[in-house]
């Protein structure tokens, strides 16, 4: 006859109950949402950068940087798992413009993978709003973007609403 220990009772007891709750686990953005570390629309006015990749959901709810020199601009958004899309603006003039590997690109980083302009597919930057005076600048965007690497892409769909620091 054999019988268990103390030990191997506690650690298959705690197997289970690990099991048991990774099972029940919320998506880690829900879990952050629901316990108030998050809220649950993405960003307030002037800190806000937020996407659709791919038909998914992208907000830049860990950090948001925008910084300018006064005629350009670079907006930075990081959500919760590492994921980044970064913007260079080479106009801050309200209007439509294209995006390509020459003006206003963008770069997505996701689990360490680079997407970069597409050249086959520009998009679209339109500046909705900019404030000399406050510092505040608001755009949507339409690109695809592409892996060099690989030859995939991720289609980017969103809109910011930033204030910026300005770099002298």
């Amino acid at each position: 006859v054999y019988t268990m220990s103390t030990r191997t009772i506690y650690g298959i007891g705690l197997f289970a109950t690990m099991l048991c709750l990774a099972a029940c686990v919320k998506d880690q953005e829900d879990v952050a949402q629901a316990a108030g570390i998050t809220p649950s629309t993405c960003g307030i006015a002037g800190t806000r950068l937020q996407a659709t990749v791919d038909g998914a959901s992208y907000c830049a709810n860990a950090q948001v940087i925008a910084t300018s020199d006064g005629s350009t601009a670079m907006v930075t958004g990081v959500d919760l798992l590492g994921s980044s899309i970064i913007l260079q603006l080479d106009t801050l003039a309200i209007g439509a413009f294209p995006m390509n590997e020459m003006e206003n690109s963008a770069l997505y980083m996701h689990t360490g993978t680079a997407f970069v302009m597409d050249p086959a597919h520009p998009g679209t930057l339109t500046i909705t709003e900019h404030d000399t005076t406050t510092h505040s600048l608001k755009a949507a965007f339409e690109v695809i973007l592409l892996n060099d690497l690989n030859g995939s892409t991720r289609v980017l769909n969103g809109d910011f609403d930033v204030t910026y620091t300005v770099d002298q």
